[in-house]
């Protein structure tokens, strides 16, 4: 087997100026069920690439401007898709298409609806006589504010027209949050909070990232662990009925952390639920992810093309990736037309940095580097290989580039026999660089789509 270290997904920018054109996806399947599951995954990932990075949405409050940031994910909530399933005898092909017309109300109902709980909450605050239940309904503004911005993200990508934004941000609850104490101590206290709230079978617990990052910091390997032991959880996404995916930021005083209960077959948000944790539960350990900079400028300059995408997958999904000491990874890439493609690596551990050349089959010369997507691959999630967890143990980040034209020009390398690497450069920003100058569009034929997965390891 090959050897890799970790990875985590990256993003570009969310901006409002999608039209109203139909947004699809395409899964294939020997069930049609699992077809449209696909389907459905593909639809969400289509729209997570469009948007890349950062949504940021402003509201004017007491005349000043208030922002909300939230790190767009391919978990994104499906409402009111339409199917279109062609039995194939040996395999299922299913289409699943969102149509701005026919899902307007259902989004703008929804984010009504959650305006009207945010609201609900904020005149019980105002009647709140104890800092107890201050707290408790702080927390549930945090969870009502993300589930708000989750749907606000599809919508604005559908270019719906919204209403105005609820009079509060996440920012500002978070705030309020620190000026109160948690009798929530210790990591333990914590899982039981959370597991008292999400009593469903088959969930596939992620662990906690902090808030903007792509990366699993010492505290979210931890945290996952023992939240894992109290809930009756997957092994899997792929066999869950239910994802919970976390998020946390910090204050001087205590973490905010915050998990979200996802349907797998519609990213909906079944149940959601934000406590505020004392300094004391996490102080000895670390909360800061590793290589946030390079994650940062990674995530920052992603090329996409209206015509061709390319995404990356694992056999653990693309985002939220904590992988331990000899456990396996595979990786996979899809792109939605024929073309060709190269993966670049980038390795961050205490002791180096590098970034290689990932070898995708056996050949001579640079064709070792390349491959090519035929047209009965396309729209396809094909393997790029498995790959075992190995030291040294750090954050590794795996940049795919296609064209649809033959790539002729790839980043020089040096072999290096301790790593078994094909090392491009020793610093990674340089060779992000390198990789992204490629880039440059000879003629409007020319089309060139990238996308970005980072993943944490870790020794245990």
């Amino acid at each position: 087997m090959k050897k890799m270290k970790i990875i985590t997904l990256a993003f570009g920018f969310l901006l409002p100026y999608m039209a109203s054109a139909d947004i699809s996806g395409v899964g294939f399947a020997q069930t049609n069920s699992e077809a449209k599951k696909e389907a459905l995954s593909d639809l969400s990932q289509v729209i997570k690439s469009e948007v890349r990075s950062t949504f940021e949405s402003t509201s004017t409050n007491e005349g000043s401007k208030a922002q909300s940031n939230i790190k767009i994910s391919s978990n994104l909530p499906i409402l009111g898709a339409e199917f279109m399933s062609i039995d194939k005898k040996t395999e299922f092909e299913v289409q699943a298409t969102l149509t701005p017309q026919i899902v307007d109300k259902l989004y703008a109902t929804k984010l009504h609806n959650l305006s009207a709980e945010i609201t609900s909450a904020l005149d019980e605050l105002g009647e709140a006589n104890s800092n107890a239940l201050k707290l408790d309904i702080y927390e549930e503004l945090f969870s009502l504010l993300k589930e708000y911005d989750r749907y606000e993200s599809v919508a604005v990508v559908l270019g719906l027209k919204l209403e105005k934004r609820p009079n509060i941000t996440q920012a500002k609850v978070k705030i309020e949050l620190a000026k109160l104490n948690s009798n929530i101590d210790s990591i333990s206290m914590a899982c039981k909070a959370f597991a008292d709230s999400f009593t469903q079978k088959e969930i596939f617990v992620y662990p906690p990232l902090l808030q903007n990052n792509t990366t699993v910091a010492q505290f979210g390997s931890v945290f996952q662990k023992e939240l894992k032991s109290k809930l009756n959880s997957a092994k899997t996404p792929n066999t869950a009925s239910f994802l919970l995916v976390g998020e946390y930021t910090l204050t001087d005083k205590a973490m905010v952390l915050s998990y979200e209960l996802l349907n797998v077959k519609t990213n909906e948000v079944v149940k959601s639920k934000t406590i505020n944790i004392n300094q004391l539960a996490y102080k000895n350990l670390v909360t800061q992810p590793k290589g946030v900079d390079f994650d940062q400028l990674l995530n920052s300059g992603v090329i996409n093309s209206s015509d061709l995408k390319v995404s990356l997958n694992s056999n653990r999904g693309s985002e939220n990736l904590l992988f331990r000491s000899g456990e396996e990874v595979e990786l996979f890439v899809k792109l939605n037309k024929m073309g060709y493609l190269y993966v670049v690596g980038y390795t961050q551990t205490d002791k180096q940095k590098q970034s290689y050349l990932l070898q995708l089959q056996e050949s001579d010369g640079n064709s070792k580097f390349t491959k090519f997507i035929n047209a009965d691959d396309a729209s396809r999630w094909v393997s790029l290989g498995v790959f075992t967890v190995e030291p040294p143990f750090g954050v590794e980040s795996v940049q795919v580039v296609a064209s649809n034209k033959e790539i002729t020009s790839l980043p020089q390398t040096k072999y290096d026999e301790e790593s078994g690497y094909y090392v491009i450069s020793k610093d990674i920003k340089k060779a992000l660089n390198a990789t992204r100058g490629l880039k440059k569009k000879v003629s409007k034929k020319v089309e060139t789509s990238e996308d970005v997965m980072s993943f944490t390891t870790m020794k245990k």
